[in-house]
């Protein structure tokens, strides 16, 4: 893989390979616009002028671009997103970081899984006074809590990444503005 320099805050780092460039885009370390080159190249350009980077331009990117101190709000609010996935508990990023993008965008799928596990649980709770279907209420209750339980720890992970990558299923959804 060709090696990569990037321009940051004045100062020429690399080489990198593509893998670990695309990571620094991927997580918003460096924004899309960062100057890259490499051999062969006549001038630097910007990040996400290259093929080779747009796929990893992430949302976390996108959604924090424009914001001056976008790095300094994913580390500073990045518990508030943890737990945002943790039932009601999505609402204290909202009420403790308000101004917070990072924060905001993982309390919406908070909600959104929060949404979704009220209705399982009433799904399964419906399906269990119906005949012929009741006896398997319970079954279908579980897996599809499973499900939920799966979503959850996938929504901690990312934040805890410091990514902004959707749920499966739910997390095309924007329920916060």
């Amino acid at each position: 893989m060709p090696d990569w320099n990037y321009l940051a805050k004045d100062q020429t780092y690399g080489p990198v390979n593509t893998g670990q460039l695309q990571a620094l885009l991927r997580t918003g370390t460096i924004p899309p616009e960062t100057p890259v080159w490499r051999e062969g190249m006549s001038d630097w350009a910007p990040a996400n002028s290259l093929t080779d980077f747009r796929g990893a331009i992430s949302r976390t990117s996108r959604l924090l671009q424009g914001s001056q101190d976008a790095q300094e709000d994913l580390q500073q609010n990045k518990v508030y997103a943890i737990i945002a996935y943790i039932s009601i508990l999505f609402v204290v990023g909202l009420v403790v970081a308000p101004q917070s993008r990072f924060a905001r965008y993982h309390a919406n799928q908070g909600l959104l899984l929060c949404l979704l596990g009220f209705l399982v649980g009433a799904l399964a709770s419906t399906l269990g006074f119906m005949p012929f279907v009741g006896k398997y209420a319970g079954k279908i209750g579980y897996a599809l809590g499973l499900g939920c339980t799966i979503l959850m720890i996938l929504g901690i992970v990312n934040a805890a990444r410091g990514e902004c990558k959707e749920l499966p299923l739910i997390g095309k959804y924007n329920l916060l503005k």
